[in-house]
């Protein structure tokens, strides 16, 4: 294997959309227009399936996306008609993640990832828009960190951990609906696995927007253009940080011991090692 040539001394260091966009299209479509870039997660090509090797592939992408100073505003969404609601059993098997829970599993492809993984996001220094394309189930902080955050009318809104895995919600979304539903309606939600539909998302301040699912993209494109395009660069990177610093602040603070909490509980039970589990869905059968 050839090794890449070494960075040159004389250039700031930056990243390149020509080479990015092909080291992680296995995981994620990107096209770039007019400094917006659309990205959008996929599993061969399909709607996203949750497994160890997407939930990694999102730290160095998007630290990727972030060193391009072409990029002036992203599009984050998903393919198909769902953002993320199923997992994917052949990825967790590859890692024995359908056996005993050991110690190793919890840190080194849990922890480790999941306290660095909403960062990814929290971490960019120019305007991201979600887009949900559809029902989703686990890691919502993928879709509602971002600065305006859209749905399709077909999205669903559910939590996997409780009452799915039987695991502690410690990931973030502890932190996340508390912030956003306040704290008796987000324990409400995290301990009952309710089905939320975009209506309520919208009633409850989730969502700012409920668009026909064919016009998704579109409508996040036009937000693109007309909400920030407009503004000079040192106002878009600006707002942007005083209006994510909250949510950094609050993840520094409380992601790890909340994900303490979960890995250390699924010592106790850990559901994808039970006989006939549905890892695909997240239920016994």
């Amino acid at each position: 294997m050839s090794l890449p040539a070494p960075y040159s001394a004389k250039e700031m260091y930056r990243t390149h959309f020509e080479e990015y966009s092909h080291r992680w299209s296995e995981y994620f479509t990107m096209r770039r227009e007019d400094g917006i870039l659309e990205v959008r997660m996929h599993t061969d090509g399909g709607p996203a399936k949750w497994g160890l090797e997407l939930h990694r592939a999102f730290i160095p992408a998007f630290a990727d996306i972030g060193h391009d100073p072409d990029n002036e505003v992203i599009i984050f969404s998903g393919t198909g008609d769902r953002f993320l609601a199923s997992m994917d059993p052949e990825g967790w098997a590859r890692y024995e993640f359908d056996q005993k829970y050991t110690f190793e599993q919890g840190y080194e492809y849990w922890y480790k990832d999941q306290v660095h993984e909403p960062f990814s996001l929290l971490n960019l220094e120019i305007p991201v828009i979600g887009a949900i394309n559809g029902p989703f189930f686990i890691h919502q902080e993928l879709a509602l960190l971002n600065d305006i955050v859209i749905c399709s009318e077909t999205t669903t809104m559910a939590d996997g951990h409780y009452t799915g895995m039987g695991i502690v919600p410690g990931d973030g979304v502890q932190t996340l609906f508390r912030e956003l539903m306040g704290v008796n309606r987000a324990k409400y939600f995290l301990l009952t696995g309710q089905v939320m539909p975009a209506k309520e998302m919208l009633d409850l301040g989730i969502v700012g927007e409920v668009v026909p699912d064919d016009q998704l993209l579109d409508r996040a494109w036009e937000i693109a253009r007309t909400v920030f395009k407009p503004c000079h660069p040192s106002a878009r990177r600006m707002t942007r940080a005083l209006l994510v610093q909250p949510w950094r602040e609050l993840f520094t603070r409380e992601l790890p011991a909340g994900m303490a909490n979960e890995c250390w509980a699924t010592h106790g039970y850990w559901g994808m090692a039970q006989q006939n589990y549905d890892i695909e869905n997240l239920k016994a059968e």
